[in-house]
């Protein structure tokens, strides 16, 4: 089941990193750290939250900071009253991907409430790509046409912005000591993988209705890049019932591995059939750059400070269950990995494997009070505490809390690049978002940093460019 890589410049193929037990990989989400730290208190078998998941009206998950910035205060951009009708606004960033003939665009349409006085108490956003595919106008329109009903049934959804009108009633009949706090629904769209054979985009859904915090879910939306056509699970092999059993089998194989049972409620789950009804439930699941990656929303398998636990099967992997060839990906190598799990990997192109493990733990420091402290282990050496001064500051800085990967920074050298991808902002509204910080292993076994790209590098629309210029 493993592929080993060796000689850099071979097929894709021959590139996959796998992990040395066989599991595949999670993505962990540094939004949902910040839940970690702030909702931890909340029940295994519930939510805290006045409203529950069925408060989610096609929403989309922002971070919680983000969305407490935005909501329940003055905003003087807004001039639109209580008695007026929503509005909507639409902002447009286009992205070739690589060297293929696809455009995608995204846009974002805004609808919010406010007061009199300006205060928001109902935001509501959905961030959605438009496709256009050079040479393929049909298969783009197709596509372009499923994403817009999934839109407009999101758009017709007023179920939290109802719930908005009777907090906001309540409040002005009332006298209150409490400032006003603004509910939001939100759907957003990330695209996870995009080539000749398959695009494919997650969407997550959100909403805030009071409570200890909001909701949110998660689904896969996967497309023919040649036809414009849904991609069905069956449609991923030409045995379909023994493709699902291949793939049950890898993920209760990857439950049983620690990193999953610390977040799972049970391990009872693996074999009694939850597990199976998560995973294999309609659209929960998408094709990334990295593998087949089966999601498990929060209370699903695990609780909310658990966030949305993914399951990921390498290509390499699939290749042995029967996936069809039509859905291969064989464009730049990128592959997620999994904390406190190792990976087998020729990084420096010297013909000679390297393992590489990764993880953070909690430190405790005289006066009682803990620091996260980031691990690097690249051939048996800590390479946060055995490199150079300014790539262990770097490490320190950039790789607590963030999520690893492989990545193919320039496919023409014989490198393959470790990247950290974390979220971060600072007092400039205009900068938060995800950051990815690449690092290379040399020839002479020593780590250097080489930069950073703003987005995450798991997202095919993000350019690299830039980087790479920098570093000639």
């Amino acid at each position: 089941m493993q592929t080993r890589m060796t000689n850099r410049r071979d097929t894709v193929d021959k590139h996959q990193a796998v992990p040395k037990n066989g599991t595949a990989k999670i993505a962990v989400c540094t939004l949902l750290l910040y839940a970690v730290m702030c909702c931890t208190a909340c029940g295994a078998n519930g939510s805290d939250s006045d409203s529950g998941t069925n408060d989610i009206e096609d929403g989309a998950q922002q971070p919680d900071d983000a969305t407490d910035s935005t909501l329940g205060q003055s905003d003087e951009n807004t001039d639109q009253s209580n008695d007026e009708a929503d509005s909507a606004t639409t902002n447009d960033t286009s992205v070739s991907i690589g060297k293929s003939n696809i455009d995608i665009q995204m846009q974002t349409e805004e609808n919010n409430k406010s007061t009199e006085d300006g205060t928001v108490y109902f935001y509501k956003s959905a961030i959605y790509p438009v496709i256009t595919m050079e040479g393929n106008a049909e298969a783009a329109n197709k596509i372009n046409s499923d994403i817009r009903s999934r839109v407009d049934s999101f758009n017709a959804n007023n179920g939290v912005e109802d719930m908005a009108e009777e907090m906001l009633q309540y409040f002005e009949e009332e006298d209150n000591d409490y400032p006003l706090i603004g509910y939001s629904a939100g759907l957003t769209y990330k695209t996870v993988r995009a080539d000749s054979n398959v695009i494919s985009f997650t969407l997550t859904y959100d909403s805030f209705s009071g409570g200890a915090h909001g909701n949110y879910t998660m689904l896969g939306a996967n497309y023919s890049a040649k036809t414009g056509d849904l991609i069905s699970f069956s449609d991923l092999s030409d045995d379909p019932a023994a493709f699902r059993e291949d793939t049950l089998s890898y993920n209760q194989k990857l439950a049983e591995t620690e990193s999953y049972a610390e977040r799972m409620f049970s391990a009872d789950d693996i074999t009694n059939g939850t597990l199976e009804s998560v995973l294999y439930a309609d659209n929960a699941w998408y094709l990334s750059t990295s593998g087949l990656v089966f999601i498990s929303d929060p209370y699903a398998l695990g609780s909310y400070a658990a966030g949305i636990i993914e399951f990921a099967i390498p290509y390499s992997d699939l290749a042995d269950m029967g996936f069809k060839e039509s859905y291969t990906y064989s464009d730049r190598f990128v592959m997620k990995m999994q904390p406190h799990e190792t990976y087998t990997a020729d990084l420096n192109g010297d013909g000679e494997e390297d393992t590489i493990l990764s993880y953070s733990e909690d430190v405790a420091n005289e006066d009682g009070t803990y620091d996260p402290r980031p691990h690097l282990i690249i051939n048996d050496t800590d390479m946060s505490v055995d490199s150079a001064a300014e790539t262990q500051e770097s490490l320190w800085h950039y790789a607590v809390w963030a999520e690893p990967a492989l990545y193919d920074l320039n496919p023409d050298d014989s490198y393959i690049e470790l990247v950290f991808v974390s979220w971060e902002s600072d007092s400039e509204e205009e900068t938060a978002g995800y950051y990815s910080h690449f690092y290379r292993y040399t020839e002479d076994h020593t780590l250097v940093y080489l930069g950073s790209v703003k987005g995450d590098i798991n997202d095919p629309t993000v350019d690299v460019t830039l980087l790479l210029s920098d570093m000639q």
